[in-house]
């Protein structure tokens, strides 16, 4: 069955009339293409207000009673988009994730998707209905409600465009696509037509926010075809598939500013079994090494200070972890990754050699397959970005 998934975020549904400008869209979609699943957000703020209340009752990221909590603003959404899909003459029908249902594991909070059971939601298409299925939910083993982490309405979206075998997966949000770098930060940043899988994964892996990175490396494993564009323009947006952006450096993903972990352990031979852990949760980290000798059983890992909370929570679950403590650091640093289908030390050298020149102090840098990440002062990053820019020749 040919079919187009619909993904809708918060602010694209965060009043009643964004609802009916979505309900529009699909209504004009349903005109070429007979089958649609859509799949919305919570309206924009309401998560973070059931967080709040949550939070209020000393309850955390991993308690499931917290999920059955946060979870609960797609179920107002679903239901609201079903109605007006109703008004413009759909028929339509909201599904909460165990209706569905959307299968995963039982780690609250950061849940991983299973499997989709496709059956109802293909049935509904054959009849002339368009399901309309809550984002960001699972359900566990056990049958309780599960949430998928922050943007996790991607990834709900991805793995029913997957599930399927939808022939694209369009996210709608309020940017027009993937830029080559956050437009907010480097308004002269320029709109990517198509961009790789890995080469986003990189992106969003490292700072890029359109994207949830677990949303973008299932597209990579099912081969999920997809279109990020904006509800609010009619900008054709950026394509994410298998084929490259074709440049040599196809952009720079930032994060703002960093947070120095210091992890206690008994032996440091355990800090690459740590690092892989992260970066399962698709959280990344830069090791400083120790200044002396008396500090081999002490390890400080720089990670996005956004993500400090989880990563300071997950360190005290693993075992030989003896003590984790944000550090106050007096000197703001921020990550620039220059993300390339095809990194290699020349380019990684050209890089460093670009900023000694202009004297832009580097306080450490690192290299993988697909990026260089380079660390420095939180005042000279907008200036950084610019000269990076334009000398990865993204400004063409």
């Amino acid at each position: 069955m040919s079919c187009i998934v619909q993904k809708f975020g918060g602010t694209s549904v965060a009043t009643l009339d964004r609802i009916k400008n979505v309900a529009a869209i699909v209504s004009q979609t349903k005109k070429n293409h007979k089958n649609i699943v859509v799949v919305v957000s919570a309206m924009a703020g309401v998560t973070n207000k059931f967080v709040q209340y949550a939070n209020g009752m000393n309850t955390y990221e991993g308690n499931p009673e917290y999920d059955s909590v946060v979870s609960s603003g797609e179920l107002v959404t679903a239901g609201l988009m079903a109605m007006a899909l109703a008004n413009v003459g759909l028929q339509a029908r909201s599904y909460a994730s165990w209706q569905v249902p959307i299968f995963t594991d039982d780690r609250f909070g950061r849940a991983v998707i299973q499997n989709v059971e496709s059956s109802h939601l293909l049935t509904d298409m054959e009849s002339g209905i368009v399901p309309v299925v809550c984002g960001f939910q699972g359900v566990s083993p056990d049958n309780r409600v599960t949430t998928l982490g922050r943007g996790g309405s991607d990834l709900t979206a991805v793995a029913v465009a997957s599930a399927v075998n939808a022939s694209v997966c369009e996210i709608y949000s309020d940017v027009d696509g993937i830029y080559t770098v956050d437009p907010n930060l480097y308004p002269e940043s320029k709109l990517l037509e198509h961009i790789g899988y890995q080469e986003m994964l990189e992106m969003a892996s490292h700072g890029a926010k359109v994207m949830q990175e677990q949303s973008v490396a299932y597209a990579l494993r099912k081969n999920v075809k997809i279109r990020v564009a904006s509800s609010f323009t009619q900008c054709q947006g950026t394509i994410i598939s298998e084929k490259n952006s074709g440049k040599r450096i196809c952009g720079l993903a930032v994060v703002p500013r960093l947070a120095q972990i210091k992890v206690g352990h008994k032996n440091p031979a355990i800090m690459p079994r740590l690092i892989r852990m992260l970066a399962e949760n698709f959280i990344y980290s830069d090791v400083l090494p120790p200044k002396d000798s008396k500090d081999l059983k002490k390890t400080s890992l720089m990670v996005d200070k956004k993500k400090a909370i989880s990563v300071t929570s997950l360190l005290k679950q693993c075992d030989g972890v003896t003590c984790v403590k944000q550090e106050i650091v007096q000197k703001h640093v921020a990550k620039i990754s220059v993300v390339a289908a095809n990194n290699s030390e020349d380019i990684t050298n050209d890089l460093v050699k670009e900023l000694e020149k202009h004297r832009i102090d580097l306080f450490r840098y690192s290299t993988n397959s697909c990026g260089t990440h380079l660390i420095i002062a939180g005042d000279k990053l907008i200036e950084t970005i610019a000269l990076l820019h334009q000398y990865c020749e993204l400004d063409k």
